[in-house]
C-alpha cells in the first residue's frame, strides 16, 4: 500500500502547461488592469492640465501626454500578445516583471517632467500598481519584492535629479531630506507588504495544488459524489494514463468499514478479466482517507443507458450480458461475489478501437468465499433492494448464484425498459423478490425472444440449485439464442457515433 507524503509527485509537463497556461491569464488580467488604470489617470490629467493652462494641441502634444499614450500603446500591444497564442514560460516570467516596469517606469517619467513639490499622489499610484500586481499575479514573495524595488529606487533618483527645487530661497534643505524618507519608508513598506501579500497566495495555491494530488496521481475534476466519499477523475503523474480516484472520508465509515474497503481493493485486484474494472493503485491521505485508483471508463452506466433510450435490442442485451458473465467467472473462480451487481454497476464504454465493452466496477460488497467473518457484520443486508437474491434476504450466504440472480435482474431492465417489481417501497420490493414470480418479459414487451425470455426467467428462480450452475453455463445459454452474434461491431460504432455524450463515473462513492 502506498503512503501519501506532500509534495511526492514529480513534476509533470502537462502540470506545467497548466501553470503557464494560468500565469498566462494572470498577466493578462493585470495588463488589462493596468491598462484601465492608465486611461483614467489620463482622463483625468488631461482635465487637470485643461483647467491650469487651457484646451488646445498643446495638451496632447505635452511630453508627459505622449509617454502617458505610449505606454498605453504598450499595454494593449501585450495583451494581445497574451491573447494570441499560448507562450513559453520564460516569455511570461519576462512580460511579469516587464509590465510593472513599464507601470512604474511611465510613473517616474511623466512625475519627472511635470515635478512638483506634492509627490503624495506619485506615491499613492506606484503603490497601487505594485500592490496590483501582488494580489492579481502569482509568485513567491522574494521575487515581487525584487520586482517592486524600481519603484522606491525610481522615485529616489526622481527626487534626487530635482533636488534643486527644494534648495530654493526659502525652502529648508532638512524638509528635503525627510520628505525623500518619508516617501522611500512608504514605497518600501508597499513592496514588503506586496511580497507579504504574495507569499501567502502564492502559498495558498500551493497548498490546493498539493491538496488535488494522491500519491502519483493529480486529481482533476469530481465526477461523483456519495454518502461515504467522491470519485474524481484524474491523471498519473508520470505515465499520463486517465484514472479515476474513489476517496473515502474516514469521517464516514469507521475502522471496521475502512478495512472491508482495503479488502476490496485486495482481492479486485486479483482479477484480469478484460470486463472487470483495472484496480492500479491504493493508499491513504495524510488526514487518514482512504482511496484507490482505477481505470477511468469513458462511457455510461446501463441504467443511464436504458432510462435515456429505452429497451435495448435482444441481440445487444445478450452481447452485453454475455461478457458481464465472463467477468464473474473468473471472480467467481477466484472466490469472489460480487454482492452488488446492478446496471449502475455496469458500464459500457469504448476500449482499443472496439465499441460496447462492458466494465463490471464496484465491487464494494464483494466477499471472499472462502474467508470468514463477514466483516459487514451479522444481520446486515448487504446488496442493492432491486436487485439482492431471495435466499439472501432469507439470511442465507451470498453465493455466486446471488450474482446470476442479479444479472438476470439486469437483463430483465435491458429487455423491458422496466423494474422487475414494481413496488413503492425498498421492503415491498424485498417481500417481491422472496414470494413473487416476476412477470415474463414479453408480457412486458412483445419483441423479447422466447429462447431468451427462457434463459432470463431461469436466472430469477428462487431457489439457487434451479438457476444456472455458473456463469460459464449462463454465458453459454445467452450465447446460443437465435439473436446472438446479431449485435455487431458496425452497429455499436454506429450507436456510440449518435448516442455517446463523454465519459461516465468509474464507480459509485456509495
Amino acid at each position: 500500500m502506498s503512503e501519501i507524503r506532500p509534495g511526492l509527485v514529480l513534476a509533470d509537463s502537462r502540470l506545467e502547461s497548466e501553470a503557464s497556461a494560468y500565469l498566462q491569464r494572470r498577466l493578462a488580467l493585470f495588463y488589462g488592469v493596468t491598462l484601465a488604470a492608465a486611461a483614467a489617470f489620463y482622463v483625468v490629467g488631461l482635465f487637470l492640465m485643461a483647467s491650469h493652462r487651457g484646451w488646445g494641441p498643446h495638451l496632447l502634444l505635452h511630453r508627459s501626454r505622449i509617454v502617458h499614450l505610449a505606454s498605453m500603446a504598450v499595454a494593449v500591444a501585450l495583451l494581445a500578445m497574451l491573447a494570441r497564442r499560448r507562450l513559453r514560460a520564460g516569455v511570461l516570467r519576462f512580460l511579469d516583471g516587464f509590465g510593472l516596469f513599464v507601470a512604474i517606469g511611465t510613473c517616474l517619467a511623466i512625475h519627472a517632467i511635470e515635478y512638483e513639490f506634492e509627490t503624495n499622489a506619485m506615491v499613492a499610484i506606484l503603490c497601487l500598481f505594485v500592490f496590483a500586481r501582488a494580489v492579481v499575479v502569482p509568485c513567491s514573495g522574494r521575487v515581487t519584492f525584487l520586482l517592486s524595488l524600481p519603484a522606491p529606487l525610481g522615485l529616489l533618483l526622481v527626487q534626487l535629479s530635482h533636488g534643486a527645487v527644494y534648495l530654493a530661497p526659502g525652502v529648508a534643505a532638512p524638509h528635503f531630506a525627510h520628505l525623500v524618507i518619508w516617501d522611500q519608508l512608504i514605497l518600501l513598506l508597499a513592496a514588503a507588504i506586496g511580497a507579504l501579500a504574495s507569499h501567502v497566495n502564492f502559498g495558498l495555491r500551493v497548498q490546493v495544488h498539493e491538496a488535488m494530488r494522491l500519491g502519483q496521481y493529480r486529481l482533476e475534476e469530481l465526477v461523483g459524489r456519495g454518502a461515504m466519499g467522491e470519485v474524481y477523475r484524474a491523471s498519473h503523474a508520470m505515465l499520463k494514463r486517465p484514472t479515476a480516484i474513489k476517496v473515502i472520508r474516514p469521517d464516514a465509515v469507521g475502522p471496521e468499514m475502512l478495512r472491508r474497503f482495503e479488502r476490496e481493493v485486495r482481492e479486485t485486484s486479483r482479477l484480469s478479466h478484460p470486463n472487470t474494472v483495472s484496480v492500479f493503485d491504493y493508499g491513504r491521505t495524510p488526514d487518514g482517507a482512504f482511496y484507490y485508483a482505477m481505470e477511468y471508463l469513458d462511457g455510461m452506466d446501463l441504467r443511464r443507458i436504458v432510462e435515456e433510450k429505452g429497451p435495448l435490442p435482444p441481440a445487444r442485451a445478450i452481447h452485453i450480458l454475455a461478457q458481464a458473465c465472463g467477468a464473474l467467472a473468473e471472480a467467481h473462480a477466484e472466490g469472489l461475489v460480487h454482492r452488488d451487481l446492478k446496471p449502475g454497476n455496469l458500464v459500457l464504454c469504448r476500449r482499443g478501437g472496439m465499441h460496447d465493452v462492458v466494465k463490471v466496477v464496484d465491487f464494494g460488497l464483494v466477499r471472499d468465499v472462502t474467508a470468514a467473518p463477514d466483516l459487514t457484520g451479522t444481520g446486515v443486508l448487504c446488496g442493492t433492494p432491486e436487485t439482492i437474491a431471495p435466499e439472501v434476504l432469507r439470511g442465507e450466504p451470498a453465493t455466486a448464484s446471488a450474482d446470476l440472480y442479479a444479472l438476470g435482474v439486469v437483463g430483465y431492465f435491458l429487455l423491458t425498459g422496466k423494474p422487475i417489481f414494481d413496488a413503492a417501497t425498498a421492503l415491498e420490493l424485498i417481500g417481491h423478490h422472496m414470494h413473487t414470480p416476476p412477470v415474463p418479459p414479453r408480457a412486458r414487451l412483445a419483441e423479447v425472444p422466447e429462447d431468451l425470455e427462457t434463459v432470463i426467467l431461469r436466472c430469477l428462480r428462487k431457489e439457487p440449485s434451479e438457476r444456472f450452475p455458473d456463469a460459464g453455463a449462463l454465458r453459454a445459454a445467452l450465447l446460443a439464442c437465435a439473436a446472438a452474434g446479431r449485435w455487431t461491431e458496425a452497429d455499436a460504432a454506429r450507436w456510440w457515433r449518435d448516442h455517446a455524450k463523454g465519459g461516465a463515473p468509474m464507480a459509485s462513492p456509495q
